[in-house]
């Protein structure tokens, strides 16, 4: 049972930092005007065309995933380094500490309690809350909340 926890665990870390970089991907190139208003919808939509089946990157969340970047990305700022530019063996390693060392301002930062949310509730407190601190004190209610 325990190890289905920490299976689960890495994964959502992993799908974490994977809407990480995608989202700063979209939003540096749809925010600086690279991409036309149409662009999320038509990725959305080569995806489904030519991967049937996939999950989760629906022009909506997509959308999120961008939101999700653009609201945290004030972790990522003033390094040369950052998550969304982590090699495939950095992502192998812990990925809490891939957070903690690669995000300049997270000192003191919950990262374990904001490893184990899963990307809908990160959304929906970015999109109620728009500080940082009070956002993470919303990461570690819901982990106590719900024992994860």
């Amino acid at each position: 049972m325990q190890s289905q926890y920490y299976v689960a665990c890495s994964v959502n870390e992993k799908q974490l930092m994977l809407y990480y970089g995608i989202g700063k991907y979209i939003s540096l190139n749809s925010r600086k005007g690279f991409w036309g208003k149409g662009a999320i919808d038509a990725i959305s939509e080569k995806l489904d065309k030519e991967l049937p089946g996939l999950k989760g990157f629906s022009a909506r969340n997509l959308r999120n995933m961008r939101t999700f970047y653009d609201e945290w990305a004030a972790l990522d700022h003033k390094r040369d380094v950052n998550l969304a530019d982590a090699s495939v063996e950095t992502v192998q390693s812990n990925a809490l500490q891939i957070w903690q060392t690669l995000l300049p301002n997270s000192q003191g930062f919950p990262f374990e309690d904001f490893l184990h949310i899963g990307f809908s509730h990160h959304i929906l407190i970015v999109s109620k809350v728009k500080s940082i601190e009070e956002r993470a004190f919303y990461a570690i209610f819901i982990v106590k909340q719900h024992n994860i």
